[in-house]
């Protein structure tokens, strides 16, 4: 019985997910390096969920096999430095939030100068609490 065992479970091959599509899929969504080669995530039965994060990077979960991976955001190049200032202190901005089939926004207060990819803090109009949130563009920041 023990042998049957072994021999049915060598037959069923591991498949792992294809990091070259991951990697695709997350630039499309985060400014993010990419994902380690060297990883061996088991396949995802359903498209794995990419958030960006505040910080510029990206988590990537697989919520029905329970992984989850947080890729670190690109280092600026120089090219990054000298960009204009898209979001100024003060200014009422757009902020938005997103998740799987859905996505929020709300006007909100800058209290920081931000460039295309920098994190700032927001408040909103109606709460003193402030937020970490990331310029987009001019006037739009994500949560």
């Amino acid at each position: 019985m023990l042998s049957l065992l072994l021999i049915m479970s060598a037959a069923a091959p591991v498949q792992f997910e294809d990091l070259a599509l991951l990697d695709k899929n997350i630039q499309i969504q985060a400014n993010a390096e990419p994902v380690d080669k060297r990883l061996k995530l088991a396949k995802c039965p359903d498209a794995p969920v990419i958030i960006p994060a505040i910080d510029g990077g990206a988590v990537v979960r697989c919520p029905a096999l329970g992984w989850r991976l947080h890729v670190p955001a690109r280092a600026p190049n120089a090219m990054d430095a000298g960009a204009d200032i898209v979001i100024r202190k003060g200014d009422v901005i757009e902020c938005i939030t997103k998740g799987p089939g859905f996505a929020v926004s709300a006007q909100m207060i800058a209290l920081d100068d931000a460039r295309i990819g920098q994190s700032l803090r927001v408040k909103s109009l109606t709460s003193a609490t402030p937020m970490t949130a990331m310029a987009k563009a001019r006037g739009l920041a994500i949560i």
